[in-house]
């Protein structure tokens, strides 16, 4: 299973979803999928990216272990992102009507098809 795949299965699993990315730590999009156009993964991932980084960081400064999961929500969406191993993460872009409790789920059973195929 490649990268697209899994991000298809996890969207078409999940009611009102915009998009969702395989982003590196760096910042840069392994692979994504968009169901707006306006939506770009590549601008998502950069910007997140740094916004995960600091977070891992304070936990750890705070002595609260490993960062697993972040979620930003503004006034159009909730971004779902979630670490998978120590230097990728995936995130999930979600209308605010959409379902964020499946969107987790869906989510947290990608982490390991992503794991896998990373190594």
């Amino acid at each position: 299973m490649d990268f697209k795949k899994i991000l298809e299965e996890t969207l078409s699993n999940v009611e009102g979803t915009i998009g969702a990315g395989l982003v590196g730590m760096d910042g840069i999009v392994i692979d994504q999928i968009s169901h707006n156009a306006s939506f770009d993964i590549n601008v998502v991932g950069a910007e997140y990216s740094s916004i995960i980084k600091n977070a891992a960081r304070a936990s750890s400064n705070f002595g609260l272990g490993n960062t697993n999961e972040i979620l930003i929500t503004t006034d159009k969406a909730t971004m779902i992102m979630m670490m998978v191993g120590n230097a990728y993460f995936v995130t999930l872009a979600i209308n605010l009507d959409g379902n964020l409790g499946r969107g987790r789920l869906e989510l947290k059973k990608a982490i390991p098809k992503f794991e896998k195929e990373l190594t």
